[in-house]
């Protein structure tokens, strides 16, 4: 690391700040977001062996725990009462949320809002009956209960003594180091993995905070194995939370009414900021644009749509998206939108895996595939473009339309015939489109009547969930009901609903979202772990494996990837990745689209805003040479 970075409060940074971080990111009670500790780092699992946090323990044990070896009885009862006054609180804002987001009326009973939430409960039910059903469906998980199904504070931020519970506690014997985190000089060390992985360069990026200021340097002795704080106790690091320090270009100052204030670092490690003081506000979307122009803010991220287009060019008087009130930088999105289905969820027989099970989605592909560029193009216009593979175009890895192979998403029959020729119009290709998917449907099982021209056996409704917030806003939303017409007519049921993003978010982490619409925000590196591996489906690991895809063939290519530093092998490997992916009908690429910003050309000096942004280099990453007019 270079030996001149000084922290805001005027300290020097040194290796032993770096090494403080990564034991508290790989500390057996940590339950940040960080995943360090999930990398193949030499000894990392021996460190985090033989202990675990209290919390944990007490949760696993249950309320009829009889077992009183690391902690009494009376712990138990206080724990399990602080469960429940959380819990009660935590349904309660559920509750609160689903009436004044407006999904329930204001006299709706507890039952009423649950159900909106996806839990039945008896009318008379209480916010501490909610919960209770809650515990009940997670089987006690309450880790995974707060996580998914919070509308605003967690469990943890409501129960009155969490810090009491977040401890440590040794169950066994586990390694008093990191055998591969070794230090090698003030400014030096060495990180020693089990096994190549491309990724672990990415996730070893990690902001540095003070030893002296979120540690105890007395409790600092690296070679005595004492990094900072007490094994399993992360409390001296938390109380800081509300507090931050760091090496930035700017200081925490205040939040106060959803605005927070940032001050210039003096000791930034490039100088000190030319702007002094930087407010961010807290904005809905449709504020963004009319706020830039009136002052309230000086730079915006809108939504680029038609909408946000005629605003900003309304408010130039060359009627540009740059002039003289607003200027406009268009960069495109680091990940990319798409229509998922769950195969755990939309399948034949209860065959998730299956040809027909394959054959059923594909025929829900096909349709709605057909419609991308249409409805596509009218949402955003040329803000964005379809693309034909689940990956970014903005990934070295993402296929390119001469390569060997390349093809548009699910443009083939149920015989691998090509659906569309070049000359086809649009109502032709829809008419194209219809009849490969009835062969689809065939394929999977369904019975066709040639006289009724329709089958007449899909009994079941299927269900896609856009979140467009009950106002048909979202770019899917065109798509799905072009699909949902025509499958009508075939004799099958699509219903499309449109919803608010909690109750679709809470329909995705619970996995019973059939149908959706969504969109990732891709890494720096295409590795495809978290999304489709199927150590991340049906709720286990990561739970981030929505489409439920689980094939030893793709898992396999998934580790190939990562075991590679060869990028063109890389890119061959995860091109027949995504084609298994594919053929599982499971996800439909729909757009790239283009991210907005948008500055004050009256307030912002803007030949200070970086010059030829990309995804990875946006507008605040030289934020300290930012200048204001």
């Amino acid at each position: 690391m270079r030996d001149d970075v000084v922290f805001s409060d005027g300290v020097p940074a040194t290796i032993d700040d770096v090494i403080f971080n990564i034991y508290v990111l790989c500390d057996p009670t940590y339950d940040g977001s960080s995943t360090i500790y999930a990398m193949p780092i030499e000894g990392m699992e021996d460190y985090r062996s033989g202990m675990e946090s209290l919390f944990s323990l007490l949760a696993a044990a249950g309320r009829d725990n009889e077992d009183f070896t690391y902690w009494d009885a009376d712990t138990q009862v206080a724990f399990w009462a602080d469960v429940d006054q959380a819990g009660e609180a935590f349904a309660q804002e559920i509750v609160d949320y689903c009436k004044g987001a407006g999904y329930n009326e204001a006299e709706d009973s507890v039952a009423a809002c649950a159900a909106n939430w996806g839990f039945e409960l008896a009318e008379d039910a209480t916010a501490a009956d909610f919960f209770a059903n809650m515990v009940e469906a997670y089987g006690g998980d309450l880790a995974a209960l707060s996580d998914t199904e919070t509308a605003g504070s967690s469990l943890y931020d409501l129960m009155n003594d969490y810090a009491a519970y977040s401890v440590g506690v040794s169950t066994g014997n586990g390694a008093a180091n990191i055998a591969g985190v070794v230090r090698t000089g003030d400014y030096t060390m060495t990180v020693h993995m089990t096994e190549f992985d491309a990724t672990a360069i990415y996730n070893m990026a990690f902001t540095v905070a003070p030893l002296h200021y979120y540690g105890d340097e007395s409790l600092y002795d690296y070679d005595n194995n004492s990094f900072g704080f007490v094994k399993g106790d992360l409390s001296i690091v938390k109380d800081k939370t509300t507090l931050p320090v760091g090496c930035g270009a700017y200081v925490f100052d205040n939040y106060d009414k959803g605005v927070v204030t940032l001050k210039a670092n003096p000791y930034y490690f490039e100088g000190e900021p030319v702007t002094k003081v930087i407010l961010m506000q807290e904005a809905v979307d449709s504020d963004y644009v009319p706020g830039t122009v009136t002052g309230t803010f000086d730079i915006s991220t809108p939504t680029i749509n038609s909408d946000t287009v005629a605003a900003i060019k309304d408010a130039n008087s060359n009627d540009e998206l740059v002039g003289d009130t607003l200027t406009t930088y268009l960069i495109d999105y680091r990940g990319y939108g798409y229509l998922g289905i769950n195969a755990d969820l939309v399948n034949i027989n209860g065959e998730p895996g299956s040809e027909a099970s394959k054959a059923l989605r594909k025929g829900f592909m096909t349709l709605l595939s057909v419609y991308r560029d249409t409805v596509i193009n009218s949402y955003y216009g040329d803000r964005a473009a379809v693309i034909q593979y689940p990956i970014s175009n903005t990934s070295w890895a993402a296929p390119k339309p001469a390569d060997e192979g390349y093809k548009a998403a699910y443009s083939v029959d149920v015989d691998g015939n090509p659906i569309y020729t070049s000359a086809m119009s649009d109502e032709e290709k829809y008419a194209a489109a219809r009849e490969a998917a009835i062969g689809y449907f065939k394929a999977a099982g369904f019975t066709w009547d040639e006289t009724a021209g329709k089958f007449t056996d899909a009994t079941d409704t299927y269900e896609v969930m856009i979140p467009g917030q009950g106002q048909q806003d979202h770019p899917a939303y065109g798509v799905a009901v072009a699909a949902s017409e025509v499958l009508a007519d075939l004799g099958i049921t699509l219903q499309v609903n449109d919803v608010g993003t909690s109750v679709w978010n809470n329909a995705l982490e619970g996995n019973t979202a059939m149908m959706w619409a969504a969109a990732w925000q891709s890494t720096v590196d295409p590795d495809m772990t978290q999304v489709y591996h199927s150590d991340n489906a049906h709720g286990n690991g990561t739970n981030s494996n929505h489409y439920s895809v689980d094939d030893p063939a793709l898992d396999e290519l998934i580790e190939a990837g990562k075991r590679s530093a060869d990028t063109e092998y890389r890119k061959s490997v995860y091109k027949e990745a995504m084609e298994i992916i594919m053929d599982w009908g499971c996800e439909l690429p729909l757009y790239q689209r283009k991210n907005c910003y948008v500055t004050s050309s009256v307030r912002i000096d803007n030949d200070t805003m970086p010059k030829d942004m990309t995804p990875y280099w946006v507008w605040y990453a030289e934020i300290n040479t930012l200048a204001v007019q």
